[in-house]
């Protein structure tokens, strides 16, 4: 006779349990959360089905069930409503750990954020630092004062204050006193010829850097240009021909616009090619050199232009 007080009780804090349980596991979307929701289903037919059990188990108008009912279905109800507090509790266990997973995932993305914010930043500082390096005019090169440290352990303390920074590309040289714009640019020809491409290159980067406005600028592209295509970087090789190619004039630009072409087929980008290939045959017709001539000739036969 009191079997029916005792159900109530337990149906109404299951009802809640899975009122409960609900939202928070619509919020998760991943396989866990499914499964949790047929779990979820599944305990609403069970009470579904023990309510109407009840409510057709010939009780009396108070709700008292009969003793026949009692004595039938008392062992059943139990078992049910045990296995229906054991899947609670299953559910209940399952909730917290994807609650845990996902504050571990916000944890995570996190720190990875905070991570990519400070490389930013070093990157930043880094490149700014290079900038203002490299664009210091030869005549304002910072001297030691008298009573100062030696250069040496200058070296060795700007060393230990970058050492946490990250390694940037290599700084261009600073421009000596006595080198001259023509001078740089002799150079960086020369490494060209003994096929120094990072040589070349710097000494490149240390004309255009410190000398920005020099009519000799299509010449400085045009060393960047041979020192990328000499390491098969074609596409940076393609910017710098390009830019030489704009400021050149004559013969030099002839050289500059064949290899934009060769850049340019090194990418795969027939069409690309033959068409600045074209643009060189048309605009230098009268005056093509030789060399460029039969190069220009080998490429459009071997692109089939």
């Amino acid at each position: 006779m009191t079997a029916v007080p005792v159900i109530r009780p337990v149906a109404i804090a299951l009802g809640l349990l899975l009122v409960a349980a609900m939202p928070a596991a619509a919020q998760i979307e991943s396989r866990e959360a499914i499964a949790l929701q047929n779990q979820i289903q599944e305990l609403r037919r069970d009470l579904q089905g023990l309510q109407q059990g009840r409510g057709t188990s010939g009780g009396s108008s108070i709700g008292a069930p009969s003793p026949a009912s009692v004595a039938g279905g008392g062992a059943g109800q139990a078992e049910l409503l045990t296995r229906l507090l054991e899947r609670v509790s299953a559910i209940e266990t399952d909730l917290r750990l994807l609650r845990g997973r996902s504050d571990e995932m916000q944890n995570s993305l996190r720190q990875l954020q905070a991570t990519v914010e400070k490389n930013a930043t070093d990157t930043d500082f880094r490149l700014q630092e290079l900038e203002s390096g490299g664009r210091r005019p030869a005549g304002q090169q910072q001297r030691p004062a008298q009573g100062a440290a030696p250069a040496p352990a200058q070296g060795q303390q700007q060393a230990q204050q970058q050492a946490g920074l990250p390694r940037p590309p290599a700084a261009p040289p600073a421009a000596p006193a006595n080198r001259s714009q023509q001078q740089i640019i002799t150079d960086a020809q020369a490494a060209i010829r003994r096929q120094d491409w990072a040589g070349a290159e710097r000494e490149a980067n240390l004309f255009l850097s410190t000398y920005p406005r020099d009519g000799r600028l299509g010449e400085a592209h045009q060393v960047r240009g041979e020192a990328f295509f000499g390491r098969r970087d074609f596409a940076q090789a393609a910017l710098a021909f390009d830019d030489a190619q704009r400021r050149l004039t004559g013969n030099a630009q002839q050289d500059a616009q064949l290899r934009l072409g060769q850049s340019l087929a090194g990418l795969n980008e027939r069409a690309s090619a033959c068409e600045v290939f074209a643009r060189l045959a048309s605009q230098h017709a009268g005056s093509l050199k030789a060399d460029v001539r039969e190069s220009l000739t080998r490429e459009q036969q071997r692109l089939r232009c």
